[in-house]
């Protein structure tokens, strides 16, 4: 069996995809991933053959405006405004899929995948596979935020349904990769094949330091990618979170730190560049972060209590489930001063209960279908669609 992952060009939506690959090519199967220029490197670094598709696009351009107004707010933005905006939830999206399209399905018609694998937010998969009559699988990174734009995506997509000549397109494919803990997951009609998530977070190195037993309660911070980039400097997390921690017994490793205080770094703090978070987090007691998926999930199968601070509509989602749930807590970003955190974060070491719900959510992810199950199935539904 041949299979096409398609993704744009952010490794934060590659990188869950991951694993299926690995599993997909340990069962014998042929697997390419379609993506970007600019994604090749993350993809050869995570041992996959890649396949450049289209031009590289720059987000912050297309989306400055949304990113600038979200991280002046200070509230939450709930869904309910954002549906207001109808297709523009989506026009993004869409854009990436128009500078792609096109050598996705050249590339498509000549490889000839039996199954085209793709990102929710990366359109060009759905659309090649429904032009071409592939099956196509949707992979989720989490919590399934993006079923929510579903509504909007038939009226956005029209335009380039027509140009394929088709009547339209299931951006939720014939079915849906999930590697959410079920009981976390939210009700929506799709369904969901279930996978149990194993962290991949990039090319990796352990350093000497995490070699070695902590001596202090772990506290580990980090920076959303997308926050930083495009929310600009007074996004970052990482200041504000180092002042709420300077007095705090406990060795705290920010990772990915934008713009850090002037002077000295507090006592026991640690600047990373960058690390495989699934290294880190099995010896952390806590982790503070913006809300993306790949921190809450990393942190999930770890087991560990979460505290996040979230300004993007996603990230307020993320960051509401896992409160809800009890495995941590949500405090707005724009609302977080350093005396909120310092509290929020006691809290959390100090509870066991949150602990406990971490630890529960970890052994319902471990008891998952592996991802070498997941690809057997998928080789049977490419099976009964050929």
């Amino acid at each position: 069996m041949r299979v096409l992952f398609v993704t744009w060009a952010w490794p934060s939506h590659f990188f869950p995809c991951v694993q299926l690959g690995w599993a997909l090519r340990a069962a014998g199967h042929e697997v390419l991933v379609a993506s970007q220029p600019s994604l090749t490197g993350a993809i050869t670094g995570a041992g996959l053959p890649a396949a450049e598709v289209g031009r590289d696009v720059d987000v912050g351009a297309m989306a400055g405006r949304y990113f600038s107004w979200l991280v002046r707010q200070d509230r939450p933005v709930e869904w309910e405004e954002m549906r207001r905006w109808g297709t523009g939830n989506v026009i993004t999206y869409k854009r990436i899929a128009e500078a792609m399209l096109d050598d996705t399905l050249d590339l498509a018609r000549h490889w000839r995948p039996d199954l085209i694998v793709f990102d929710p937010t990366t359109y060009a998969g759905p659309l090649v596979a429904a032009r071409l009559g592939i099956p196509a699988v949707r992979h989720i990174w989490g919590m399934d935020y993006t079923c929510r734009t579903r509504e909007f995506e038939p009226e956005a997509l029209a335009d380039l349904c027509g140009r394929l000549g088709i009547p339209g397109v299931e951006t939720l494919g014939d079915i849906t990769v999930d590697p959410c803990p079920p009981s976390l997951q939210v009700e929506a009609p799709v369904e969901r094949l279930t996978m149990r998530f194993v962290p991949y977070n990039g090319p990796a190195v352990v350093p000497d330091w995490l070699t070695r037993p902590a001596e202090r309660p772990r506290i580990c911070v980090v920076e959303s990618s997308a926050v930083t980039r495009w929310g600009g400097p007074e996004a970052a997390l990482t200041p504000v979170a180092l002042e709420a921690f300077a007095d705090v017994d406990a060795d705290v490793v920010a990772v990915g730190a934008g713009a850090v205080p002037d002077g000295p770094l507090p006592p026991r703090a640690r600047l990373v560049d960058r690390i495989a978070l699934h290294l880190l987090l099995p010896d952390c007691d806590l982790l503070v972060h913006q809300g993306g998926g790949g921190a809450v999930m990393t942190a999930l199968a770890a087991g560990v209590p979460q505290l996040v601070l979230p300004r993007f509509t996603d990230h307020v989602f993320n960051g509401r489930r896992i409160s809800e749930a009890g495995a941590g807590r949500e405090l707005f970003a724009g609302r977080a001063t350093a005396e909120l955190i310092r509290a929020e974060a006691d809290l959390l070491l100090r509870d066991g209960g949150y602990r406990a719900t971490a630890e529960k959510l970890r052994r319902e992810m471990a008891e998952q279908p592996s991802a070498a199950e997941v690809a057997d199935q998928l080789a049977e539904l490419a099976g009964r669609e050929s």
